[in-house]
């Protein structure tokens, strides 16, 4: 009988995609998923450094943890496969925080999570403490991160990024992005489409590279801090910018229909046509600077 289940069970296994499993001790775990087509990803992490890498064509989702001074133990990883949707989450135990939710990290080293997958997918992480780097990624990208610093490189279509304490940084990036920053820097290179950047304490410094259009109305709002944006000589918008507790300076030919700048509380701001005006493009800033130039 025992060896009828088990047949029966491996004719099962065959309707799906397979997965390979390997947990070589209790510092490293590693896991290997098989998609058909292109993938959606899912992940929740806490407290883990995480890095996202682009694999090409290839038909495979590959999740490795390494820890060096926590064990596999100390933490609840939970994971499943549904065709080619894939969730992931590895968060700590909560017997691991002292009894009054008050947490000491003297300099510990954060577990690691490396993740290879096809280069066209549907990202949708959440990362709570600790860095995440991504790079070669397409598709509809959602990230969320909670203390930490983000790097992305290479990165290409709907992107959208949410940081509560860190910088963020997207280099050679492409499409349509939305950013927002509630404690940190926010760097941004790249040719896009759309923009909507927001940022409550840091400064914020954008390139738009040659090839880039605006095809849908854009905005650049920050609360506390510089605003440096560097366009093509050609860039083409309607420009509408203020500052409430700063100057405006731009280096564009621009047809202007309004221009103020009073020493009052009504702060400074212009309103113009770069290169005979486009897309609308409004930028508010509360306390700091603007700075619009040619690359």
């Amino acid at each position: 009988m025992r060896t009828m289940i088990s047949l029966a069970s491996l004719c099962l296994l065959a309707t799906f995609p397979y997965t390979v499993y390997a947990q070589n001790s209790d510092h490293s775990w590693s896991k290997t998923y098989a998609v058909t087509g292109k993938p959606s990803l899912t992940l929740d992490i806490s407290d883990a450094n995480v890095q996202v890498h682009s694999c090409g064509d290839c038909r495979q989702v590959s999740i490795h943890v390494e820890l060096e001074e926590q064990k596999l133990s100390d933490y609840r990883l939970e994971e499943s496969q549904r065709g080619d949707a894939i969730r992931f989450s590895l968060k700590e135990h909560m017997k691991d925080r002292s009894r009054f939710g008050f947490h000491v990290n003297w300099h510990r080293s954060e577990p690691k999570v490396t993740i290879d997958t096809p280069a066209e997918l549907a990202l949708d992480a959440h990362t709570s403490d600790g860095h995440f780097e991504a790079s070669g990624l397409r598709g509809e990208l959602n990230l969320r991160s909670g203390d930490g610093n983000v790097d992305m490189d290479d990165v290409k279509g709907k992107l959208r990024v949410e940081s509560g304490d860190g910088h963020v940084r997207l280099t050679n990036a492409e499409g349509a992005l939305e950013a927002r920053m509630s404690d940190g820097g926010l760097t941004v290179d790249g040719t896009f489409h759309a923009i909507a950047l927001y940022t409550s304490d840091g400064n914020l410094d954008l390139t738009l590279r040659d090839g880039s259009k605006l095809t849908e109305a854009s905005r650049i709002e920050s609360s506390d801090g510089k605003v440096h944006i560097r366009v093509p000589h050609d860039f083409t918008a309607d420009l509408d910018v203020h500052t409430s507790d700063g100057h405006v300076e731009c280096a564009l030919p621009l047809t202007m229909d309004h221009f103020s700048s009073n020493g009052d509380s009504s702060g400074h701001g212009l309103h113009g046509k770069l290169n005979g005006g486009g897309t609308p493009l409004l930028i508010r800033t509360s306390d700091g600077n603007v700075t619009i130039q040619t690359l």
